[in-house]
């Protein structure tokens, strides 16, 4: 990425909406030249959504600002759900800001951006091991040692192709619950619930709801098991509002 190209792509002046060190890391280690459509190359460090096809990424200050409603904690073992994952950009955004010790988990619907993902995110971590070693040629011992030592340091990242409406919440990782999930793909308000009990105590989930993006915070459940939720305005950035709710295998999907 060039110079001036990095700037564009994580200028926090430039997004208005990037405020934190960590979200801003998150970018500038992910190149989003690796997850846009082919066609779409020359353009990708421009601050625009593109799309071919199936395949489809939001603008980067889309991304930031659902980032930072996150609340994201740095090098945590906190569990990531990405329901409509797309290219996997945000997720592997997410992963460098999680760290190694986190859960990771994207579902995407379209089998061919499934299969745009999984190349992608390949590409990606190929890059970031070729910037780890200084794209140094190696002894085959030496090369063997350092790829064990860059994969036990790497964010796992895991694509399933499946419906996210559809996920189990009573069996897998989704019986503990995630800590925090992203819609990629909007949602309408009724089919909500159907995500955010998806959610662990505690946790958050941000994503576009009725065309507007929503943050939702669950906070626990009632004596009798179900959910309550009130809705308060968030911050400008964001623009929507937020639920504040009551409410190690992988996820199964229904």
């Amino acid at each position: 990425m060039t110079p001036s190209a990095h700037h564009r792509i994580t200028s926090s002046t430039g997004f208005g909406v990037i405020s934190s060190d960590a979200i801003e890391s998150g970018f500038r280690k992910v190149d989003r030249k690796f997850f846009v459509p082919k066609s779409n190359e020359d353009m990708a460090h421009l601050d625009q959504p593109l799309k071919e096809g199936n395949v489809h990424i939001s603008a980067p200050h889309i991304y930031g600002s659902a980032l930072e409603a996150l609340e994201l904690i740095p090098n945590s073992p906190l569990s990531f759900l990405n329901v409509g994952s797309g290219t996997g950009y945000l997720s592997c955004i997410v992963a460098e800001v999680l760290g190694p010790r986190s859960l990771n988990y994207g579902v995407e619907v379209h089998e061919d951006v499934v299969e745009h993902s999984r190349a992608s995110i390949e590409k990606w971590k190929n890059a970031r091991e070729k910037q780890i070693t200084g794209g140094k040629r190696l002894s085959p011992t030496s090369a063997q040692a350092i790829k064990r030592a860059i994969n036990d340091a790497a964010p796992h990242i895991e694509i399933i192709h499946g419906n996210g409406l559809q996920i189990s919440a009573s069996s897998g990782e989704s019986v503990v619950g995630f800590d925090r999930i992203y819609i990629g793909a909007a949602v309408e308000r009724e089919n909500l619930p159907k995500i955010t009990k998806l959610l662990s105590p505690g946790g958050v989930l941000v994503g576009p709801v009725d065309d507007e993006l929503v943050k939702v915070v669950r906070i626990g459940r009632r004596a009798d098991g179900e959910s309550s939720q009130s809705m308060n305005d968030v911050d400008d950035n964001i623009g929507s509002n937020q639920a504040m709710m009551a409410g190690n295998e992988l996820f199964d999907i229904d």
